[in-house]
């Protein structure tokens, strides 16, 4: 959610900036975050069972447990504040053309949370550029290490082998993560998209 914060910073405060990037950005409301950490769980067990080869949570016990708690939130109210419509007004509002020339959208193909094209939308003007890139919502997310950048003795280590084979674990896509730094580097030396969202034959600068 750090864009929305981002974005409401910005509109509320008018501070000038020579560029703008929102990467996956987000508009969800509190319970719809529910489904974001559902989202988040699956990945990580997804990783997990590549990293260390273990036996992987029951998904339809994930699912029941998210779809109870996200039932739960909405029946409460529970929300934060400004709520999804009151940033979307603040959008359509303070978010002037000016910001719009200056901002770029980072937009991942499988990225079920994303928000980016209902940001477009509430622009009041030709909106900001919107680049495409391979990967989800935890692409930005990547780390990988073995058992010797760690500072463990060697019986730590050989206690790790011994269970599993463990010699190192990584999360997230090398290649995606690389895409992206390469795109946003691109914008940075003023250049276009190298991809766009296929949102109905959207192009930069268009209301989609």
């Amino acid at each position: 959610l750090g864009a929305k914060l981002q974005t409401i910073y910005i509109a509320a405060t008018q501070q000038d900036y020579d560029g703008i990037g929102f990467l996956a950005y987000n508009n969800f409301d509190f319970a719809q975050t529910i489904s974001m950490a559902k989202s988040f769980a699956n990945e990580i067990q997804k990783q997990q069972v590549r990293s260390f080869s273990q036996t992987s949570v029951d998904n339809e016990l994930l699912d029941t447990i998210f779809s109870f708690a996200e039932q739960a939130m909405s029946a409460i109210g529970l929300d934060f504040s400004p709520r999804k419509a009151d940033t979307s007004r603040l959008i359509q509002l303070r978010y002037d053309e000016d910001c719009q020339k200056k901002t770029r959208l980072f937009v991942f193909d499988d990225d079920s949370l994303d928000s980016s094209r209902s940001f477009i939308e509430d622009c009041q003007g030709r909106g900001p550029s919107a680049s495409a890139l391979p990967g989800n919502h935890l692409t930005p997310v990547y780390f990988q290490f073995g058992l010797d950048d760690l500072d463990m003795t060697d019986e730590l280590k050989g206690m790790a082998e011994e269970a599993g084979g463990l010699s190192g674990a990584s999360f997230g896509n090398e290649q995606e993560l690389e895409a992206l730094v390469n795109e946003v580097c691109g914008w940075i030396k003023g250049q276009g998209p190298s991809r766009e969202p296929a949102w109905d034959n959207f192009q930069s600068g268009d209301r989609p």
